[in-house]
C-alpha cells in the first residue's frame, strides 16, 4: 500500500510540473470593451485540443503545459486571435484579449435558420440582413418602413409577402411569421401582424428568411420568417433617444387634397400630434419619440424602452395614436455557471383607423362611408425564460413562456355627414318627399314600367337601356348627385337601422334619423394566449442536434363572433452537420397537433391508410464551399398554415362592409425549394457578395380574400341573379363584404438576385449598397378550369374569381427592383432608396373587370355606383411605378446625429391594389442621440 502512495505522489508531482502553469484573463469586444461570453480559448498539442470558454464577465482560466504554446481565441462573428506564449514551470500569466468584429459581410451572424448562431455564408436558404445602423437611417415609424425596401419583400396594407408568397387579405392570416427574439408578434386569434408592438427603439438586427420555415417555427411561417433581434446591455450604461417628425406634402393631383387649416381648427381628426400646436400648418403630420436605456447592474442585465407616436394620416380618417413601453431583465446566476433567467415584457396602447375603400377617384385619400372604421384597445405580454448552457457536455437548455392579453374594439361609423349635407350635395328638393314615400309604399308600380320594356335586353346581358332609365329616375330626385353621394346616402340609412316596415313607423323614424348618430362600438373583444417553448441542443465534434416542443392555448371572446378556443402542440427536431470543413447539411422534421373548438382533427394526415390528427412536415438543406467565399446551396422545406379563428369565424360590420365566416376553411400547405449561389468578392477597397437563387413554391388549398355579395344569414357567396332576386323578394338585402376561402393549387417560381457590399474610398469615406432584383411567376394551377366554368355560366350576375382571365394569382407583380445606397464622409451621410415594380397582375373581380366587352354588364354598374370610375383609374395607373427617397444627415457631435429625409421624392401617385393610393411626397426630420 505504501508503494501505491509513493507512485501516486510521483504522478501528482509530474502532473504538477507539466500543468502547473496557467493563463487567465478577460476577453473584450475591441470596439466597446464589452465582455464577451462563450469565447473559445484553446491550444493544440500531441494529445489533441484542450480549452475552455469565457464566462458571463468574459473571464477565463486555462491550465497549459510548460514551454511554448499558441493560445487561440475564437468567437462566432469575430476575427480569430492567436497569441504565442512561452511559460516556465509553475508560471501564471495574465492575458486580456481584444477581439474585433468580422468586417466581411458574409461573416455576419444569424440565428433564424437553425435556432442557433451561424455565419450568414453557412446558411442553406436565402436571407436578407438589416443591421441597426441600416434601420436608423430609414427613420421608420414601424418595421414595415424598412422591410419594404428589401428585395423580394413587399408590403401591402401592412401585410408582408416574400417572393410573391402572399397576396392581399387586409392583414389577417399572415403567411409570414414575425418574431422578436424568437417569440411571435402575430396577434393570437386573428393571425395579423401587430407591427406596433415591435420595439423599434431597441433593435440590433433584422433577419429575413425567404422560404418555408414551418419545421422550426410552426404555422404562419409558410412563406418565410422575419426575426427581430434586440440589443443586449453592455458594461457601460447606454441611453438612446430619437425624435422625429414627418409632414405629408401636397399630392401631385391637387384635387386629392382633403385638408385645410379649418379642418385642424375644427378638430376633425382622430389624433393630435404633439407638434400640431407649434406647427399649425394645414398639411397632416406625424411625430414620435423613441427612448431606450440599457445597463448591467451586478449580475443583472436591464434594458427598457418607450415609444410615443401620433399620425394624423395622409388619408382622411386614417390615423394612428400609439404608446408602447417594455423591457428585459436578465439575471446571470453566479452559483451555476451558464445559467441565466429573467423576463421580457411589453405593453401597447393603440388607437388607429385603417383604410379599405376610397370614396371616389376624385377623392382617393378619403375613406368610403361604407368602410369607415377604427380600432382602439391595448395589449400586453409577459415572457419568462430560463437558459442553461453546460460547456462540459456542450448542451443547451432553453425554456420560454408567454402570457398574452389583448382587449380592443372596433369603432365604426357609416358616415360623418348629416342628412342635410348629403341632400344638399345631391341637389335634393324636400318637396319630393311625398313622392318618395309613395314609391316606398308601392315599389312595384314605379319600378315595373321601367324594367319590363328592357327585360329582353337584360336577359341577353345588355343593361344599357335599363341603366339609363334608372339614371333618369335618380336624376329626377337627385339632379347633382355623384356615385359617392349615393354611397353617403346608403351609408347614412344603414347607420339608422332598423328601417321602418310600415307607414306608421316611417315618420318617427324620419324624426329620429335627423339626430346625429355616434360611432358604433359593438363591444370589446378579448383575446388571451398562453405559450410555452422548450428547446434542447447538444453539440458534437462537427454536428449539432436541436430538438424541442411547443404548446399554445388561445382563447378569443367577441361580442359578434362568439367564444372560440384553440390548442396547438408540436414536437420538432433538427440535425446539422459539417463535413470536410466544406459541406453543411441540415435536416429537420416537425409533428404538429391543432384544434379549434370541437374540431379535433384540424391537422389530420393520412398515414398508411389511416387518418391521424397530426401534421408532419420536413425540411433539408445543403451548403457547400466551392472555394474561398464561394458557396452553393440547395434547400427544400414543407410549410403549412392553419386558418386563424378570425378567418374561420369572423362576422363583423366594419361600417357598411361586412366580413363573413367560413367554418369549412381548411389549412393551406405547400413546399418551397431553391438552389442558390453566393460569391464573395474583393477588389481593392470594394468588397461584398453576389447572390443568385432560383426558387419554386407550390401551395395546396391556398387561402385568399374573396370580395363580393353575400347572404347575411347563410353566409353563402352570391354569384347569380336568381339568388339575389330571391333575397330581395323575401325582404332581405345582400351583404357587401369579404370572406376567406380556399382557392386550390398555386405555383410561384422565379429568380432572386442581389449584390451587397461596401467600398472604402479612404479612412473617412465609405459607400455601402444593397441592390436586388426579383422575378416571379405566380400561377393559379386551376385557372384554366375556372375560366372554362365561368365562361359557361351565362347568368347576368355571375361572379368571376378575379379581374381577368390570366393564369396569374391576385395582387402580385412579376418584376421588382430595389436598391439602397449610403455614402458616409466624415460627419456627413447621404443616402437613397430606389424601387421599381411592374403592374399588379390581377385583382378582385368585385373591384375591377379588365375583360373586353361589347357593352357594360350588371357588375359594371354596381361598381360604378360603389367605387366611381375605378376601372379607368386602375387601367391608367396600373402600369408599374418608380419611387425614390433621399436622405442627408450630419453628426453634430460624436453622439448627436441630425438627418433630413424626403420620401417619394418625385411625388409619384401609385397604387398596388385598387383604391389604395400610395403616400405622397413626405418631409421628415430626425434627431438622434446616444449617451
Amino acid at each position: 500500500m505504501k508503494r501505491v502512495y509513493i507512485l501516486f505522489g510521483l504522478f501528482l508531482l509530474l502532473f504538477g510540473q507539466i500543468f502547473g502553469q496557467k493563463v487567465e484573463g478577460y476577453v473584450y469586444d475591441a470596439a466597446n470593451n464589452d465582455p464577451l461570453t462563450g469565447v473559445s480559448i484553446y491550444y493544440k498539442d500531441k494529445s489533441g485540443t484542450r480549452g475552455t470558454v469565457s464566462d458571463i464577465d468574459g473571464h477565463y482560466e486555462l491550465p497549459v503545459p510548460a514551454g511554448s504554446v499558441i493560445l487561440m481565441f475564437s468567437y462566432l462573428g469575430y476575427e480569430n486571435q492567436s497569441y504565442p506564449l512561452i511559460l516556465a514551470r509553475g508560471q501564471s500569466y495574465t492575458l486580456n484579449a481584444q477581439m474585433k468584429v468580422q468586417t466581411n459581410l458574409m461573416d455576419e451572424v444569424v440565428v433564424s435558420v437553425s435556432r442557433y448562431e451561424q455565419k450568414l455564408s453557412d446558411v442553406t436558404v436565402s436571407m436578407e440582413l438589416l443591421k441597426a445602423s441600416d434601420i436608423v437611417k430609414q427613420d421608420p415609424v414601424d418595421l414595415t418602413s424598412v422591410l419594404k425596401n428589401l428585395p423580394g419583400v413587399e408590403i401591402t396594407d401592412r401585410q408582408p409577402s416574400i417572393r410573391g408568397g402572399s397576396g392581399w387579405t387586409y392583414g389577417v392570416g399572415s403567411r409570414c411569421l414575425i418574431l422578436v427574439d424568437g417569440m411571435s408578434v402575430l396577434s393570437p386569434g386573428s393571425g395579423e401582424i401587430n407591427w406596433n408592438i415591435v420595439p423599434m427603439e431597441n433593435v440590433e438586427q433584422v433577419e429575413v428568411l425567404k422560404g418555408a420555415s414551418s419545421v422550426l417555427y410552426g404555422s404562419s411561417a409558410l412563406n418565410g420568417l422575419i426575426n427581430v433581434r434586440t440589443k443586449r446591455p453592455s458594461l457601460d450604461p447606454v441611453t438612446h433617444a430619437n425624435a422625429y417628425m414627418g409632414i405629408y406634402g401636397d399630392p401631385e393631383n391637387k384635387s386629392n387634397i382633403w385638408w385645410d387649416r379649418d379642418f385642424w381648427k375644427n378638430g376633425g381628426y382622430g389624433t393630435k400630434p404633439l407638434l400640431r400646436n407649434i406647427l399649425p400648418g394645414s398639411n397632416p403630420m406625424y411625430n414620435g419619440v423613441d427612448l431606450s436605456h440599457s445597463r448591467r447592474i451586478g449580475n443583472f442585465d436591464l434594458s427598457a424602452g418607450l415609444n410615443l407616436f401620433s399620425d394624423e394620416g395622409y388619408r382622411k380618417g386614417n390615423y394612428t395614436k400609439r404608446f408602447r413601453a417594455g423591457g428585459n431583465l436578465t439575471y446571470h446566476d453566479p452559483r451555476v455557471k451558464g445559467l441565466n433567467y429573467g423576463v421580457n415584457g411589453n405593453f401597447l396602447s393603440n388607437d388607429y383607423a385603417g383604410f379599405f375603400l376610397w370614396r371616389s377617384p376624385e377623392e382617393v385619400y378619403t375613406q368610403s362611408p361604407l368602410a369607415n372604421m377604427g380600432r382602439e384597445g391595448h395589449s400586453f405580454y409577459v415572457d419568462p425564460f430560463i437558459n442553461y448552457s453546460n460547456p462540459d457536455n456542450n448542451t443547451v437548455h432553453r425554456i420560454k413562456g408567454r402570457i398574452y392579453r389583448r382587449k380592443d374594439q372596433i369603432v365604426s361609423g357609416t358616415t360623418d355627414k348629416s342628412i342635410s349635407e348629403i341632400a344638399n350635395n345631391m341637389g335634393f328638393d324636400s318637396n319630393s318627399i311625398p313622392e318618395i314615400v309613395n314609391i316606398a309604399k308601392n315599389p312595384m308600380e314605379t319600378l315595373m314600367p321601367i324594367v319590363i320594356p328592357h327585360l329582353g335586353d337584360v336577359l341577353n346581358g345588355n343593361f344599357t337601356g335599363l341603366a339609363g332609365e334608372v339614371e333618369k329616375l335618380g336624376n329626377h330626385f337627385f339632379p347633382t348627385a355623384k356615385p359617392a353621394d349615393y354611397m353617403d346616402l346608403v351609408s347614412w340609412v344603414m347607420g339608422r337601422t332598423p328601417l321602418p316596415t310600415n307607414e306608421e313607423e316611417l315618420l318617427p323614424w324620419l324624426e329620429n334619423a335627423l339626430e346625429p348618430v355616434e360611432k358604433k362600438k359593438p363591444g370589446a373583444d378579448l383575446t388571451a394566449s398562453y405559450y410555452l417553448d422548450y428547446q434542447f441542443s447538444k453539440k458534437y465534434d462537427n454536428s449539432l442536434l436541436t430538438t424541442g416542443a411547443t404548446y399554445e392555448r388561445v382563447y378569443a371572446d367577441s361580442k359578434v363572433t362568439g367564444t372560440h378556443k384553440s390548442d396547438n402542440i408540436a414536437l420538432f427536431v433538427q440535425y446539422d452537420r459539417k463535413f470536410f470543413d466544406k459541406l453543411n447539411l441540415s435536416l429537420g422534421m416537425r409533428m404538429e397537433y391543432y384544434r379549434v373548438d370541437d374540431h379535433y382533427r384540424e391537422a389530420e394526415t393520412k398515414l398508411f391508410g389511416s387518418d391521424i390528427p397530426f401534421k408532419p412536415v420536413f425540411r433539408g438543406g445543403l451548403n457547400y464551399e466551392l472555394g474561398e467565399y464561394s458557396f452553393i446551396r440547395a434547400s427544400f422545406g414543407q410549410g403549412y398554415r392553419y386558418p386563424s379563428i378570425v378567418e374561420k369565424f369572423v362576422l363583423k360590420d366594419i361600417g357598411g362592409v361586412g366580413a363573413f365566416p367560413n367554418a369549412n376553411l381548411k389549412a393551406e400547405q405547400g413546399f418551397n425549394a431553391e438552389i442558390g449561389f453566393k460569391q464573395g468578392y474583393k477588389l481593392g477597397g470594394l468588397k461584398g457578395f453576389v447572390d443568385v437563387a432560383g426558387f419554386y413554391t407550390q401551395y395546396k388549398d391556398m387561402i385568399e380574400f374573396q370580395i363580393g355579395l353575400f347572404d347575411k344569414e347563410s353566409f353563402e357567396y352570391l354569384d347569380n341573379l336568381k339568388d339575389i332576386i330571391s333575397l330581395l323578394i323575401n325582404g332581405k338585402v345582400p351583404g357587401i363584404g369579404a370572406q376567406f376561402t380556399n382557392v386550390g393549387k398555386a405555383r410561384i417560381s422565379g429568380i432572386d438576385a442581389s449584390v451587397n457590399g461596401m467600398y472604402n474610398f479612404n479612412s473617412h469615406t465609405k459607400l455601402t449598397f444593397n441592390l436586388g432584383y426579383v422575378y416571379t411567376q405566380p400561377i393559379d394551377l386551376e385557372a384554366d378550369d375556372i375560366n372554362a366554368k365561368e365562361e359557361a355560366n351565362t347568368d347576368v350576375f355571375s361572379m368571376k374569381s378575379k379581374s381577368n382571365t390570366s393564369r396569374y394569382l391576385k395582387y402580385r407583380q412579376k418584376h421588382s427592383l430595389k436598391g439602397m445606397f449610403d455614402l458616409e464622409w466624415k460627419r456627413v451621410n447621404i443616402g437613397t432608396n430606389l424601387a421599381w415594380k411592374s403592374k399588379t397582375l390581377a385583382v378582385d373581380y368585385f373591384m375591377v373587370d379588365e375583360r373586353e366587352k361589347v357593352y357594360p354588364d350588371l357588375m359594371d354598374y354596381v361598381r360604378g355606383l360603389m367605387f366611381g370610375d375605378l376601372h379607368d383609374y386602375w387601367t391608367n395607373n396600373n402600369k408599374g411605378y418608380f419611387t425614390m427617397d433621399i436622405r442627408l444627415g450630419v453628426k453634430i457631435t460624436k453622439n448627436i446625429h441630425f438627418q433630413g429625409i424626403i420620401n417619394n421624392l418625385w411625388n409619384k401617385e401609385y397604387s398596388v391594389r385598387p383604391m389604395d393610393v400610395g403616400v405622397p411626397r413626405t418631409f421628415i426630420m430626425q434627431l438622434n442621440t446616444t449617451f
